[in-house]
């Protein structure tokens, strides 16, 4: 029998390794936003620095480019500097993502190298006004989540900025009462297109919705990224498709520190995010439906129980 039979198109074509980990050295937080999906997660030990040199270099041997430092709060990891610095010795790009709260310790970050992309985010005039002369001096990426409430001036304060980049986030809802702060998908691109999507303002969202074929070609034959370009790890070293999944026992697909990767990357519970046959969402008028695959799965499972409903932020009643 050729060794592709019962292989999906995406399996075919697909990589050794996921093209970047979503990495959680810490799940402590100094701050409790009400959108932060990360709110019923089990507390957890940090990931001690030898694990962490153990992870690199398994992920160096199967292709992974590229560590998205998130959590959590990183900075509130304590062997934070040394992680980041050896990730930049062993070829890794780096992306992280914070609160903005521990400004001495991204201030050494932002001194040390800048090869590290940083990421704040920014949510209220508050945190805008705290974080001004930072942002002055070092021009970081800005990103705020946009919501039902958002105010427009408010994002246009951060833009006036002059970030070095900036982004919307696209609100996640992580339970029903949730969703009455979120918005259909449709109206998220048109906020973001009203304030310059084009040029001065990006977007965050899963590739469920609108797969990046530009950069990622193959994920316009799977439902979602995970398990194709992407996964997660927590700072025990699990591993699960992305990390909205985290903590969720069913798509606990091993662990990086003690596992081989070969038995984590073609574990069964990836088949459905790597398969696609079709938008089943029912909203066929949709402007977006002939490209959308339909949004992110695990927000349909979270909100609905299935990662086949339809999107909860698009359909729900």
């Amino acid at each position: 029998m050729p060794a592709f039979a019962g292989m999906t198109a995406a399996e075919k074509t697909m990589r050794q390794g996921p093209d970047y980990i979503q990495f959680y050295p810490t799940l402590r937080c100094n701050r409790s936003c009400d959108f932060c999906f990360n709110r019923s997660l089990r507390p957890m030990q940090d990931m001690s620095a030898d694990a962490f040199t153990l992870m690199l270099g398994r992920l160096r041997h199967f292709g992974v480019g590229t560590i998205d430092v998130i959590g959590g709060e990183p900075t509130l990891h304590p062997a934070l500097d040394g992680m980041l610095r050896e990730c930049r010795e062993k070829g890794f790009r780096v992306n992280m993502s914070s609160n903005g709260t521990n400004t001495g310790a991204l201030e050494t970050i932002m001194r040390s190298d800048n090869a590290v992309t940083l990421g704040i985010s920014i949510n209220d005039a508050d945190t805008l006004h705290e974080l001004a002369g930072f942002i002055d001096r070092f021009r970081p990426v800005l990103k705020s989540v946009y919501s039902r409430t958002s105010d427009p001036a408010f994002i246009r304060a951060v833009l006036a900025r002059a970030p070095g980049r900036f982004f919307l986030i696209y609100r996640d809802a992580t339970q029903d009462a949730d969703l009455r702060e979120t918005v259909l998908f449709p109206e998220f691109l048109a906020a973001a297109e009203a304030f310059g999507h084009a040029s001065a303002v990006g977007i965050v969202s899963c590739s469920g919705f609108l797969p990046d074929r530009e950069n990622y070609p193959e994920l316009a034959l799977v439902r979602c990224p995970a398990g194709t370009t992407k996964l997660g790890v927590m700072p025990d070293g699990s591993v699960y498709p992305c990390n909205l999944l985290f903590g969720r026992p069913e798509f606990l697909l091993g662990n990086i520190l003690t596992e081989p990767f070969e038995n984590i990357w073609h574990h069964r519970a990836l088949d459905f995010f790597r398969s696609f046959s079709g938008n089943r969402c029912p909203r066929m008028d949709c402007r977006l439906y002939a490209r959308c695959h339909g949004g992110c799965p695990a927000q349909s499972l979270l909100l609905a129980g299935d990662l086949a409903a339809p999107e909860p932020r698009c359909c729900s009643a």
